[in-house]
């Protein structure tokens, strides 16, 4: 039996989820439209106030490579220094963004120091609290019982 290829859409959407979780990483899908630009990346977005553009193609296709307008549009991006490049999967995109893939359970919970009731789940700490706009967070203690 034949196995079908994974579709571009899977792959943006899994790495959309991914980046999500972190919360100083926004990330939003570019749609084509008659207002768009043609050949601009997939998905583009901030990681801690730092622009980010990553075209996604179809992991082990070799037909699925970039084309000379979508090299061109990452480039005019690189140059403008946005954090560029091709994603074939999470890893990828993560590896791109100076980030590698976190379980769960290796997410450190952070207290906010300013208001101590907002917390946040992260390899990182957020950038500021949206709560009282603090910029000082404390590893949150786990308790064991």
């Amino acid at each position: 039996m034949r196995r079908q290829p994974v579709l571009e859409k899977s792959v943006v959407a899994r790495i959309m989820a991914a980046l999500k979780k972190y919360p100083h990483i926004v990330v939003r899908k570019r749609h084509g439209t008659a207002m768009g630009m043609a050949g601009d990346p997939d998905l583009y977005g901030t990681i801690n106030g730092r622009h980010f553009e990553i075209e996604v193609k179809r992991p082990d296709d070799p037909s699925s490579q970039l084309t000379e307008l979508q090299t061109k549009r990452l480039l005019e991006w690189n140059l403008a220094g946005a954090i560029t490049g091709v994603a074939r999967s999470v890893d990828d995109a993560l590896a791109l963004l100076g980030k590698q893939h976190a379980r769960p359970e290796e997410l450190t919970v952070w207290l906010c120091s300013g208001c101590r009731t907002c917390r946040y789940h992260g390899v990182d700490a957020p950038a500021r609290c949206p709560a009282c706009g603090h910029t000082r967070f404390e590893e949150e203690k786990q308790r064991v019982d």
